[in-house]
C-alpha cells in the first residue's frame, strides 16, 4: 500500500476523505476561474488527479458514490425547478423537435459507425448509439449562475433533455430485456402502466401535498427544505422501482414542484445554495474518480474506441444544435450553448454502460472508452456553456424588454410581527429581476408616545425592522430599513414615500371591518388619499408561493388612469414570479380592448379574459375563486374616472369570501400608457356619482345646485356661497365654450383636489349668456391653493373637448357611464 508523509493510500479516514473534498470544493474552482476557465471543471480535473490511476489518494467509496448520485439527481432536479414553465409551453414544440433531433441523429449515426464500421453486433450498436443520444445537463449550473435560465434556447434545450433521456433509457430497457429473451407483450404492458401511473402519482398527488405542507407547516423554513429533499429522492426511487431511471423522477418532482417554490424566495435560495456549494460539486468528483489514464497506454483498440465515440458524440450533437439554430433563427452564441447543454455525458450514458457491461454486450474496451468520453464532454461542455452563455447574457441585456418607467422602490409599512414575513415576501415577488433598488421596510413611532414609554416603542420597532432584514438577506433582496418618527401613522408612510421616492407601496390589512371606516380603516383609507404612488393592500392567508392563478377584477374606466399601463406590467410580472396563469374579469367594459391592453405589454403569461355585469360579480367570485387563487381587484382611488362605490365595498366581500387577496391601486402619477385611451386631462376626473343624466330642471341655477351637491353638501356653508357664483355668475365665472355647452369653474377653499361634475339636460335650459338653450353643463371646482394660471391651464384643457360641435348631439343622447366614456376616447382620438 502506498502512503504520503506516513499516510497510508487511499486515504480510507471518512472524516479526512470529507476534509479532501471540502478543500477541493473550494479551491479548485477558485484556480481554474484564475485562469479563465470554468471553475465546474475544476473538481473534475482533481478528481481525476486524485483517483486511483494518479495519485490514488482517493477512491471511488460508497460514501463519495452516494453523494455523487445524490448530486446528479439534484442537477435533474434543479434544471426542471428553475425552467420557466411558461416559456416551456410556449417553446414545447421547438423541445419537441430538437429533443427528436439531438436524439436521432447520434442514434443513428452510432449505430452506423459501431455496427459497420467497428465491427460491434446489433445489441453494442444499438445501445452504444443510445449513450450519445442522450445529455445530462453537467454544465446546467453555469447557466444559472448567468441568470439565463428562461433564455428560449435554454428552454428549448431543457425541455429536450426530457425526450431524449426518456427515450435513450427505453433504449436501454428493451436492449436488456431483448438480451435476455424477455421482451415481450407482458413487458410492454408493465412497463407503460407502471410508469403512467408514476408520473400521474407525481403530477397530481405532489402538488396538493406540497402545496399543504408549505401552507401549515412553518418553522423558519427548514421544514420546507427537507420536505423537498424528500420528495425529490422518494421520486427518484420510485421512478426506478416503475422501470426507469431516478434521474427522469428528479426532473419530474422538478417540473411539478416548480410553481410552488418561487424565483425569489427563501426556500429557493437554500435550495441552490445547497446543491452549489456542496451535493453537485462531489458529483463532478466522482466524475473525475470514474476515470482510468492507464487505460490510455493499454493498446491501440482503446484509442479507437475512445475516438470514435468521442468525436461521434461531439460531431452529432454539434451537428444537432447547429440544425436547431437554424430551423429557429437562433444565434450564434444560442447555437452554441445549445451544443454545450446537450454534448455532455453522464446519467443516462452511466446507466446505459453499466447495465452493459453486466450483461456482457459491451467489453471493457466500451466501458473505458465511456468513461473517458464522459469525462472529456463534461469539460468540453461547461467551457463551451460559459464561453457563449456570457455572450446570451450580454445579448438579453442589450435586448428591449418591459422597462419601468422610473426607478422601482417599494416600501413595506409594518406594525405587525406575524404578517411581516409575509408583506416582505410580496415586495420581493413584486422586485423587477433587473432592478438594483433596496425594498424600504418601515415602521412608524408617534410622537404622542409618551417619553418614559419612548425607549420601549423604539425598541419593538427596531425589533420588527430586525426581523424583516434577515428574512429579506435569506430573500437575497437589498434593503434600508427606516424608522420614522410622526404625528401619526398615515404622515409618516406618506413622507417617507415620498422623500425616498417610492414607486409602490406594500401594506398589510386585517379584513376586519368597523363603522368608522370607509373602505379598509382610517390607516390604509388616509393613506390612499394622500398619496399617488402604486399601492398594493394585502390580505395573504396563505404563503404567497401556493398560488396557482391570478384572479384579476377591474372595473370600467380603469384604463383612463395614469398608472394603469404600470398595474398591467405588475400583474404580469407576478404572474412569471409565482408560476400562475392570469384570469381577468371586465366588469361591464369592452372585454376586446382590455385583452389587446394586456397583450400589448410583453411579458408572456397564459391569459383568459371573461365578461361580468357589477350585479352578477359577487356571484361569479363565489363560484370561481378557490383556495389556490389569489384575488386581484385593481381599484380606483375616488376621485378619479374609474371610482364606483361599488368598488368600495368590494374589499369586503372579498374578506367575507375567507380567500387571499390584493387590493391594487394604480399609480396617479403621469407614466407610460396605452396612447389613445390616456385622456387629455381632466375627464379622467370624472366619476360616475359626479355625473347626472337625463337632468329635468327648470332653470340654471337648479341644475347647477344639484350638480353641485354631488361634490359639496348642501349644508356646507360653502355651497350656497359657490350657488351664487356659478349659477347666478355675479363674479364672471361662467364662460361658453359653444351653443349648448356651459362650462363653470371656481377656485374653492378647503377643497383637497381638482373635481369636475357634468350633467345632461335632453330640453335644455335657458341662460343670459347663451342664445340657444343648454344641454351639457359642466361644473369645474379647483383647490384654492391653485394658482390662477394653472386653474386657466385645467380650463383650457377640458374646454377642448366641447370644440367640435357635430359631436354634440352624440354627448347629449348618453345615457349611461358607459356611452359618456366611449364619447371621451372618441375625443380623445380627435384630439390626438
Amino acid at each position: 500500500m502506498a502512503s504520503i508523509l506516513g499516510l497510508a493510500l487511499p486515504v480510507e479516514d471518512p472524516i479526512l476523505i470529507f476534509g479532501i473534498c471540502m478543500v477541493v470544493i473550494l479551491v479548485t474552482p477558485l484556480l481554474f476561474e484564475r485562469f479563465r476557465l470554468p471553475g465546474l471543471i475544476g473538481p473534475i480535473v482533481a478528481g481525476v488527479v486524485l483517483g486511483s490511476s494518479v495519485l490514488n489518494v482517493l477512491e471511488r467509496g460508497q460514501a463519495i458514490e452516494l453523494l455523487g448520485n445524490v448530486g446528479l439527481l439534484y442537477i435533474m432536479f434543479l434544471s426542471g425547478l428553475e425552467i420557466d414553465l411558461s416559456q416551456f409551453r410556449k417553446n414545447r414544440d421547438r423541445s419537441l423537435v430538437f429533443g427528436v433531433i439531438t436524439f436521432m441523429i447520434p442514434q443513428i449515426s452510432g449505430m452506423v459507425i459501431f455496427r459497420y464500421l467497428l465491427g460491434f453486433d446489433w445489441a453494442a450498436s444499438i445501445l452504444i448509439a443510445s449513450m450519445f443520444a442522450s445529455h445530462t445537463l453537467v454544465a446546467y449550473p453555469i447557466i444559472s449562475r448567468l441568470g439565463i435560465m428562461k433564455n428560449d434556447a435554454v428552454v428549448t434545450t431543457v425541455g429536450g433533455t426530457i425526450l431524449t433521456d426518456t427515450v435513450a433509457l427505453l433504449v436501454l430497457v428493451v436492449v436488456a430485456r431483448g438480451y435476455e429473451g424477455e421482451l415481450n407483450l407482458f413487458f410492454w404492458v408493465s412497463l407503460i402502466l407502471s410508469m403512467v401511473i408514476y408520473i400521474a402519482a407525481v403530477v397530481y398527488l405532489l402538488p396538493p401535498l406540497a402545496r399543504w405542507f408549505f401552507r401549515h407547516v412553518s418553522d423558519g423554513g427548514k421544514s420546507e427544505f427537507i420536505f423537498v429533499l424528500a420528495v425529490v429522492f422518494i421520486g427518484a426511487y420510485l421512478a426506478r422501482a416503475v422501470g426507469t431511471e431516478p434521474i427522469l423522477g428528479a426532473f419530474l418532482v422538478g417540473l411539478t414542484l416548480n410553481r410552488l417554490i418561487p424565483e425569489r424566495s427563501r426556500l429557493m435560495n437554500r435550495i441552490q445554495f445547497f446543491g452549489e456549494t456542496f451535493v453537485i460539486p462531489f458529483f463532478l468528483i466522482f466524475i473525475g474518480l470514474l476515470v482510468d489514464v492507464s487505460v490510455l497506454v493499454s493498446g491501440l483498440t482503446a484509442w479507437v474506441v475512445m475516438i470514435a465515440m468521442l468525436s461521434t458524440n461531439v460531431g452529432t450533437k454539434w451537428i444537432s444544435a447547429g440544425i436547431t439554430r437554424r430551423i429557429y433563427n437562433y444565434s450564434k452564441a444560442q447555437g452554441w450553448v445549445i451544443f454545450g447543454l446537450s454534448t455532455c455525458e453522464a446519467a443516462a450514458t452511466l446507466a446505459a454502460t453499466l447495465v452493459g457491461y453486466e450483461l456482457g454486450i459491451i467489453g471493457d474496451d466500451v466501458l473505458n472508452g465511456v468513461v473517458l468520453m464522459i469525462f472529456a464532454t463534461c469539460i468540453l461542455g461547461p467551457w463551451v456553456v460559459d464561453r457563449f452563455g456570457r455572450e446570451v447574457a450580454r445579448q438579453e441585456e442589450e435586448q428591449l424588454y418591459e422597462p419601468r418607467t422610473s426607478p422601482q422602490r417599494i416600501l413595506v409599512p409594518l406594525a405587525n410581527p406575524s404578517t411581516s414575513e409575509t408583506l416582505m415576501d410580496m415586495a420581493a415577488m413584486l422586485r423587477d429581476n433587473k432592478s438594483e433598488e433596496t425594498v424600504f421596510p418601515l415602521t412608524v413611532i408617534s410622537e404622542e408616545v409618551d417619553i418614559e414609554n419612548t425607549e420601549s416603542y423604539v425598541a419593538a420597532a427596531e425589533r420588527l425592522l430586525a426581523h424583516a432584514v434577515v428574512h429579506a438577506a435569506e430573500l437575497d433582496i437589498p434593503v434600508n430599513p427606516v424608522t420614522r418618527v410622526a404625528r401619526n401613522p398615515v404622515s409618516g408612510i406618506v413622507d417617507a414615500a415620498t422623500e425616498r421616492r417610492v414607486s409602490d407601496i406594500v401594506i398589510g390589512w386585517n379584513g376586519r371591518h368597523s363603522a368608522q371606516q370607509r373602505i379598509f380603516g382610517t390607516v390604509i383609507d388616509q393613506m390612499l388619499d394622500q398619496s399617488n404612488q402604486q399601492v398594493w393592500v394585502c390580505k395573504l392567508d396563505h404563503a404567497v408561493s401556493t398560488f396557482q392563478r391570478l384572479v384579476v377584477i377591474l372595473p370600467p374606466m380603469l384604463d383612463y388612469n395614469p398608472g394603469f399601463y404600470e398595474a398591467v406590467r405588475s400583474l404580469k410580472h407576478l404572474a412569471i414570479q409565482l408560476g400562475a396563469t392570469l384570469h381577468v374579469i371586465v366588469v361591464q367594459d369592452d372585454v376586446d380592448r382590455f385583452r389587446q391592453q394586456f397583450q400589448s405589454v410583453a411579458i408572456a403569461v397564459s391569459s383568459s379574459f371573461m365578461a361580468v355585469s357589477w350585479q352578477d360579480l359577487s356571484t361569479k367570485l363565489q363560484e370561481m375563486v378557490s383556495d389556490t387563487d389569489l384575488a386581484i381587484l385593481v381599484s380606483a382611488r375616488e376621485g378619479t374616472v374609474a371610482h364606483e362605490r361599488s368598488l368600495e365595498q368590494l374589499p369586503q366581500t372579498l374578506a367575507g369570501l375567507q380567500v387571499s387577496f390584493l387590493v391594487l391601486y394604480p399609480s396617479e402619477k403621469d407614466m407610460r400608457s396605452f396612447g389613445t385611451r390616456q385622456p387629455l386631462g381632466l375627464p379622467r376626473l370624472l366619476a360616475e356619482e359626479r355625473v347626472v343624466f337625463d337632468l329635468a330642471t327648470s332653470s340654471y341655477a337648479e341644475t347647477v345646485d344639484v350638480l353641485l351637491s354631488r361634490a359639496i353638501a348642501a349644508h356646507d356653508p360653502r355651497h350656497d356661497r359657490l350657488l351664487q357664483s356659478l349659477a347666478l355668475d355675479d363674479v364672471g365665472y361662467a364662460s361658453e365654450c359653444l351653443p349648448g355647452v356651459m362650462i363653470s369653474h371656481a377656485r374653492v377653499q378647503d377643497l383637497p383636489n381638482t373635481q369636475m361634475l357634468l350633467g345632461i339636460h335632453p330640453q335644455g335650459v335657458s341662460h343670459e349668456q347663451s342664445a340657444q338653450a343648454v344641454h351639457v353643463i359642466v361644473l369645474l371646482l379647483s383647490p384654492a391653493t391653485l394658482t390662477t394660471q394653472d386653474h386657466l391651464a385645467q380650463l383650457a384643457d377640458l374646454a377642448r373637448y366641447f370644440t367640435h360641435g357635430e359631436s354634440l348631439d352624440q354627448l347629449v343622447a348618453c345615457h349611461q357611464m358607459s356611452q359618456l366614456r366611449d364619447w371621451f376616447i372618441q375625443q380623445d382620438s380627435i384630439h390626438g
